[in-house]
């Protein structure tokens, strides 16, 4: 028997205790399933309304749920001098079309009833935060793959069915497999060699970059304020160019005299941001672009149709959906629901106006489309 009162020198780990197994029973706080449930039902909707909302995407795309797209190409052969007895001749506007891809993604999540007895919430939580990370970079890849890329979408694991094409924005017609003349503007009219994925030697933005691009967006109608798109690589390159103007920070008192541009400096969910103006464009840096890869576009608004980029959802759903439920391929049906847990969604992206969009490479005088991350 030990005599005197007890101290803190007496707080020590017994010969047969182990550490790792006494803080895995303090921290255990027995996560239930409804738990779960409601902690990834609360994920998926604030994430739905994030695809839909986030400012950089809303201007660049718009939705639909179907599988084709028609729009008018050519020049129209004009009006006739009116004469009291004669009659015009009718008219017909020349058109085109192609299709939208749509594809399907997963991701597996899944926790043993054993793990969920034992289970912290905070490695719950990290679970469905990384896949939460995982849909988001997704959505990303897929609508920035799309910009920098010049050939045509094809076959039926894309959902084009086995002749569908899905082709990128105006581009010779050896590039692609649905030729595409622009429909006149103010009298200038084009051809089926239209090109706007331009590259260009140097490996540097000029400010010749910005000023081509925008004399390419307006030939066809669509007029200023512009948005162009950057990676983070080249920004510091950018921002250095005469004539670009710097987004005005709140951390610094700027004089009278001093011009900065109109923008939100703050990040957007994809973590991009604003950086300043130049010929018109409103420049932003976005992480997963390439670098000397630039895209610029006319915006018309949240989601507008008249926006460049045309997602294709699921039949019936207006607004991107992802879903989580049992995998239905485990085998296991709905008695362990959350063993074999994944998310679901399905979306695809194609070109809804073929003239709004132009992308430039400035590494070589070859066109190569990008890989972004």
């Amino acid at each position: 028997m030990a005599l005197g009162p007890r101290d803190t020198g007496q707080l020590v780990m017994l010969t047969g205790w182990d550490a790792t197994a006494l803080r895995n029973y303090q921290l255990e706080d027995g996560t239930t399933f409804a738990a779960i449930v409601a902690q990834m039902n609360a994920a998926l909707g604030g994430l739905a309304g994030e695809l839909v909302g986030d400012p950089l995407w809303a201007g660049l795309v718009s939705y639909t749920d179907q599988p084709d797209l028609e729009y008018r190409v050519g020049t129209s052969n004009g009006m006739e001098l009116f004469t009291e007895y004669g009659r015009p001749d009718a008219q017909r506007a020349a058109t085109e079309g192609h299709m939208l891809p749509l594809q399907a993604f997963d991701r597996g999540l899944g926790w043993t009833w054993n793990y969920l007895r034992r289970a912290r919430a905070s490695q719950v939580q990290a679970d469905i935060a990384d896949a939460i990370k995982d849909v988001k970079d997704r959505w990303r890849v897929s609508i920035l793959t799309r910009l920098f890329k010049r050939g045509d979408d094809s076959g039926a694991a894309k959902g084009l069915g086995s002749g569908g094409l899905s082709p990128g924005f105006a581009t010779t017609a050896a590039s692609t497999g649905v030729d595409f003349v622009p429909p006149t503007v103010g009298g200038t009219s084009f051809t089926s060699t239209h090109e706007h994925y331009v590259g260009i030697t140097g490996g540097d933005f000029t400010a010749a970059v910005f000023t081509d691009a925008k004399d390419e967006l307006r030939e066809h109608g669509h007029e200023p304020p512009y948005e162009f798109i950057i990676s983070p690589t080249d920004e510091a390159e950018v921002r250095a160019l005469t004539g670009f103007v710097e987004t005005a920070s709140s951390l610094i008192a700027y004089g009278a005299m001093q011009d900065t541009a109109r923008l939100n400096p703050m990040q957007d969910s994809n973590g991009g941001y604003y950086i300043g103006t130049i010929s018109d464009f409103a420049v932003r840096v976005v992480r997963g672009v390439p670098q000397y890869y630039g895209f610029g576009w006319k915006s018309y608004g949240a989601n507008s149709q008249r926006n460049p980029l045309r997602i294709r959802l699921a039949k019936g759903e207006s607004r991107p959906m992802v879903t989580a439920f049992p995998d239905p391929r485990s085998g296991a049906g709905a008695v362990y629901p959350l063993q074999y847990m994944m998310l679901f969604t399905e979306f695809g992206v194609g070109v809804g106006d073929r003239t709004n969009g132009t992308a430039r490479y400035t590494n070589s005088a070859t066109w190569s489309d990008g890989t972004p991350t």
